[in-house]
């Protein structure tokens, strides 16, 4: 049950992909693939209890998609230590930036869901 879930994401993802192949977009085919499983989720074309389970289960094990890219920065020390603070004052404004944002959205979102 779950694979099918699972292969419901990776083949919007793929069709993302070749989208952005097919018309050479500058937007990268993976988060074309996003977009798409936005609209599809929106306009209800796809449930959301289609692939409920298994984005529960990405959720839960997002760390493992993180390890390759820190792994990957061992590479750059050199870089990360003669930059130190401009990394840090610039993870530190885009973090404020994120948390804005994303508390606006949600706000917006519970403003409208309280409407409906």
């Amino acid at each position: 049950f779950m694979f099918k879930q699972f292969l419901i994401i990776l083949v919007i993802n793929f069709a993302g992909v070749i989208i952005q192949n097919i018309f050479n977009l500058p937007l990268p085919g993976t988060i074309l693939g996003m977009l798409i499983l936005f609209v599809l989720l929106w306009t209800k074309v796809l449930k959301v209890e289609s692939i409920e389970k298994v984005c529960d289960f990405l959720i839960l094990n997002m760390i493992i998609f993180f390890l390759p890219p820190a792994v990957e920065l061992l590479e750059y020390m050199t870089l990360l230590k003669t930059g130190f603070f401009k990394i840090i004052i610039l993870l530190i404004v885009t973090t404020v930036i994120t948390m804005i944002v994303t508390g606006k959205t949600v706000d917006f979102c519970i403003k409208r869901m309280e409407k409906k």
